[in-house]
């Protein structure tokens, strides 16, 4: 009577406070998502990072200050500059810089220059789309890392929910067995057999093994309930019964169909196109010849005599840079104009473009053959998981049947258990059956919630994000 009330108060209880272990509660409790959440926001702070470090950028400077000390005063010189930069415009980009010196309290300035360069060729605007793209997949990996990892945990929900009721199930089929074992003694014993003939006890020798078998199972199910009620953040006290913590139903899921899905969004199929596209993206931004241009005007240019207009050109080509400048005397008394040259060769440059340029087409080679494998690899898994899908039905379809066959039994040896007709162990027996199949309804209601998560996982499914 105590035990009857103990197991109703638990019962009790746990519809009360809602104990029993849920998927909300599980998911809640799940470190890998707290910290895939926390690197969405990281990823989120790096995007703007890197759209900052990519967009209109203004740099102020001082520039080297020398103080003098002498007798006469301190005498001090400084370079200050300013420049302004706008990437997204041919690497445009715009200085101001002067040269002051103070000596004896007289002020002085030269060198005050105006310049503006851009580039005419060059893989600058290129590099500058793959860091910001490069930067946006980042932020969405991260936010796919988060999407699937809910998934994932919603599949070891269900994945050790299931085990629990594969173990309850072995549990039931224990008892079963007990029950006939039980059967065929009580038949052994109403025969007339002696408890010392060798028929009785070799019967009674079964019975005691199968009590054992059917102990052990249920301290196995005691434990698994214990433990997983921890993960869903409830409990699950000794001596609780744990038919009762169980959930008693499955949410239905209805079957996706893998042919439904876009094969171009297949995440194998969507990632080696992306490396592709990036790496190749950032192949053309490698230029091996680049030329820019620069113009400005200097006030009082030191080497000219006078203020002048100043006109620059730069290029590169596998290690060998050259440089032209001149500037010309906005004065006409003024001296003839100021040119400026540089060349500059690097040997080593040289040899190592052409094998960059081999190695290139070798990694764009590579990357086309793994866009085949995930197509090959896209239809294998449609082949697997439709065989899968069509597995999940005929069993659903099976166990259905059975366990209305069992349900209909039971009832009939319910009523025939009533009139005395049959025993009490032939009826639970009947019960065991009618109860096995319903936990195999249930674990194929977990099947398909599984089945389905697997298949969402092989693709992408960004509509899905919430902003």
């Amino acid at each position: 009577m105590k035990r009857l009330l103990f197991s109703f108060c638990l019962i009790f209880f746990r519809f009360v406070l809602g104990c029993e272990p849920r998927l909300e509660a599980y998911l809640a409790n799940d470190r890998e998502l707290k910290r895939l959440a926390l690197e969405v926001q990281k990823m989120q702070l790096a995007s703007k990072k890197t759209s900052i470090n990519n967009g209109i950028n203004v740099r102020l400077s001082t520039g080297r200050t020398v103080f003098r000390f002498s007798d006469g005063g301190t005498d001090i010189s400084f370079e200050p500059s300013m420049t302004a930069s706008v990437p997204q415009a041919q690497n445009l980009s715009f200085t101001v810089s002067t040269e002051r010196e103070s000596e004896d309290g007289v002020i002085r300035t030269q060198n005050t220059s105006l310049s503006l360069s851009a580039d005419i060729i060059s893989g600058n605007a290129l590099k500058r789309k793959a860091e910001l793209l490069a930067a946006e997949r980042s932020l969405l990996e991260a936010k796919r890392a988060l999407q699937n990892r809910a998934v994932q945990a919603e599949t070891e929900f269900y994945s050790e929910l299931k085990e629990l009721f594969s173990t309850a199930s072995d549990l039931l089929s224990a008892r079963q067995d007990l029950y006939e074992k039980e059967i065929a003694l009580a038949e052994i014993k109403a025969k007339g057999y002696a408890a010392s003939s060798s028929k009785y006890r070799l019967a009674e020798m079964d019975v005691m093994q199968d009590t054992y078998t059917v102990d052990t199972k249920a301290r196995e199910l005691e434990h698994g309930c214990a433990v997983f009620a921890e993960k869903c953040g409830t409990s699950f006290e000794p001596g609780e019964d744990p038919f009762a913590f169980l959930p008693s139903e499955i949410p239905e899921a209805q079957l996706v169909d893998i042919a439904s899905f876009p094969a171009e969004l297949y995440a194998k199929i969507e990632e080696a196109e992306w490396t592709h596209t990036i790496n190749s993206l950032s192949r053309s931004a490698d230029k091996e010849f680049t030329l820019s241009a620069n113009g400005g005007y200097t006030f009082k240019n030191s080497y000219t005599g006078s203020d002048s207009a100043d006109i620059g050109l730069s290029s590169s080509w596998r290690g060998l840079s050259l440089g032209t400048g001149v500037s010309i005397p906005v004065n006409a008394d003024a001296a003839h104009p100021a040119y400026t040259v540089s060349a500059t060769f690097n040997p080593a440059e040289f040899r190592l473009a052409s094998i960059e340029k081999k190695t290139d087409a070798l990694t764009d080679s590579q990357e086309l053959i793994a866009i085949e494998a995930a197509w090959e690899d896209y239809s294998t898994s449609v082949i697997d998981q439709q065989t899968s899908r069509a597995d999940i039905e005929w069993d659903r379809g099976r166990s259905r049947s059975a366990y209305e066959l069992y349900r209909s039994l039971e009832a009939d040896m319910k009523q025939s258990f009533e009139a005395g007709i049959i025993t009490q162990t032939e009826y639970l027996s009947a019960q065991a059956n009618r109860e096995l199949y319903r936990i195999r309804l249930l674990m194929n209601g977990m099947d398909a919630i599984i089945y389905n998560n697997t298949t969402n996982l092989l693709f992408c499914r960004d509509s899905e994000m919430q902003e």
